[in-house]
């Protein structure tokens, strides 16, 4: 898992030229405003999105937290379902 910031003020921007090649990202902003990023060069599945959970779990394990998702359907999906209910 990565750090990454921009300047006060300033949108990070992250450029990717389009090719073959995948890239997926998933990220989440903590309270404290610390931007929390992982990657990887195939498209993201479910076991992906419950590891990056667990990760942020483990960095706040003593806080809430709240998870802001868009529609996808691998948000939705069992195997992220049956981890958010372990």
């Amino acid at each position: 898992m990565a750090h990454s910031w921009a300047p006060r003020g300033q949108t990070l921007w992250l450029v990717e030229q389009t090719s073959r090649a995948h890239l997926s990202l998933i990220a989440a902003i903590a309270p404290n405003g610390r931007l929390y990023m992982a990657g990887q060069d195939q498209p993201l599945d479910s076991e992906a999105i419950s590891w990056f959970l667990g990760m942020l779990c483990w960095h706040y394990r003593r806080q809430n937290l709240l998870i802001i998702w868009d529609g996808a359907a691998i948000h939705r999906s069992q195997t992220v379902r049956d981890w958010l209910h372990h």
